[in-house]
């Protein structure tokens, strides 16, 4: 419970930081564009630059007309200064600088002498123009600059606190930024160490889990050791019974009447005790030739005819087995080439026509059919025995294991362990097939000639791959 509240918060922590954190970005984004917008051109000192041009244009239109006054001028130059005035004045009507002289309380007095001049202004070139109408002009202009220059230094005012206004605000925003990146850095931080964290908890979680994988392996390992300890006590104490059986009975017997038995007697009985100890001795080194054969086999991989293998193996069984009858039925067509140990695969062949001969009736044959299946060629031995239960044959090929249908035969458990494993350091596959009463089969498979080249360059390179990482 402790644990999903942990992870809850983890969680709930890192959503907070991560949406603070887009909050943070975007406040951040929003107060850069607005010091990037007022930071545009400013509007006052736009005005100013045209009022101080209109006043100079003013001045020089002045200029000009008391020029004309002492004759001094023509009328084109009159005209010309006149043209360059009316030019700045239709600045000032324009929509920023109307709004700018509107704000400062300017706009209707410099509009209303604006249009005195131009009233006068239309007569300058004309001949009815007089020498007071040029004194006129002058003084309407004289008044005009004036009011500009009032304009232009109330502008200018404002500017100056439009200026110390952006200045605020500029340091305004600035601080608000560094707050902001304040804030944007701790969130990154909270995020940083929640992701750190879950990457310290998802460590810890594998190697929790390796640690439970070894766990469960050491686990499967110990059951299966104890499966096997099992087995081969259960092997032990049915196989070895018998044998310590007849030699505690014959000993009994010849303790208590050894002297009234005649020599024949004795000697059968020691005959049968001889015969139990042997069996004894046998089955001991069937076990231990069974660790030694698989462990220290050393294997050479040679072309060989399987076929040929086969029929070794039958000749081998022959001696042992005089009254069975064992058939080879060849059907690769001559071509049953593998490459393997010859030594380990009659050692394995061997193993099979044992089990076949031997939990199968005296008077039944058992077949050995050679064929190929795909890239493989095969040797399967069938009899017709009582077969394997279902609940069996996963463990066919385990160590001291023995069939609940192989009670009542002699053996150790360990001779389809033995082929199994010959079988794997050849490269090769092992299966079995059986249904109780019907008896069994085991096939025994060997990669083809040229397959068995391909898969043993690709172990090769698998090893080389591995060493060289």
């Amino acid at each position: 419970m402790s644990l999903m509240r942990s992870s809850i918060l983890s969680y709930t922590l890192s959503i907070i930081a991560i949406v603070v954190l887009t909050i943070l970005l975007s406040v951040t984004l929003f107060r850069l564009h607005e010091i990037k917008r007022t930071m545009r051109n400013n509007v006052n000192a736009n005005m100013t630059w045209v009022m101080y041009q209109t006043h100079i244009k003013s001045l020089l239109l002045a200029n000009a007309i008391q020029h004309r006054l002492l004759n001094q001028a023509s009328s084109h130059d009159l005209s010309h200064r006149y043209q360059m005035f009316l030019s700045r004045v239709s600045m000032l009507e324009d929509g920023p600088q109307k709004r700018s002289l509107q704000r400062i309380g300017m706009a209707d007095m410099i509009a209303t002498q604006t249009e005195a001049v131009l009233h006068l202004g239309n007569k300058l070139d004309t001949i009815e123009a007089t020498t007071r109408d040029y004194e006129s002009m002058l003084t309407a202009l004289d008044t005009l600059n004036n009011l500009l220059l009032k304009a232009s230094n109330k502008s200018t005012l404002e500017q100056w606190d439009e200026a110390g206004a952006q200045i605020d605000a500029y340091r305004n925003g600035v601080l608000t930024i560094l707050v902001l990146m304040i804030g944007i850095w701790i969130a990154s931080a909270i995020i940083s160490i929640q992701l750190l964290l879950a990457l310290k908890k998802n460590k810890s979680n594998q190697r929790k889990q390796q640690r439970e994988i070894d766990l469960l392996k050491q686990l499967e390992n110990e059951r299966q050791l104890s499966e096997l300890y099992r087995s081969f006590g259960s092997m032990v104490s049915h196989q070895f019974r018998t044998p310590l059986t007849i030699i505690d009975a014959t000993m009994q017997r010849l303790i208590r009447a050894g002297d009234r038995m005649d020599a024949d007697e004795v000697q059968l009985r020691a005959a049968k005790a001889w015969e139990a100890t042997k069996r004894l001795t046998y089955l001991i080194e069937k076990i231990l030739q069974a660790d030694r054969f698989v462990t220290q086999a050393e294997v050479t991989m040679k072309q060989c005819c399987l076929a040929h293998l086969a029929q070794l193996a039958i000749n081998e069984q022959h001696p042992l087995s005089p009254t069975r009858k064992i058939q080879l039925l060849n059907q690769t067509h001559g071509v049953s080439t593998v490459i393997c140990d010859p030594v380990l695969t009659l050692q394995i062949i061997d193993n099979l026509l044992s089990n076949a001969l031997k939990f199968s009736d005296e008077h039944m044959t058992v077949y050995v059919r050679i064929y190929q299946d795909n890239g493989w060629v095969c040797c399967a031995v069938r009899d017709n025995g009582k077969g394997i239960s279902a609940d069996d044959m996963p463990h066919i090929f385990t160590r001291y294991f023995r069939a609940n249908t192989a009670t009542d035969v002699d053996g150790t458990g360990i001779g389809l362990y033995i082929a199994a494993e010959l079988t794997t350091l050849q490269q090769g596959k092992l299966s079995a097939h059986s249904e109780p009463g019907e008896g069994s089969t085991f096939v025994l498979c060997l990669p083809k000639l040229n397959d068995a080249t391909n898969i043993i360059s690709r172990k090769r390179h698998d090893l080389t791959s591995d060493k060289g990482e």
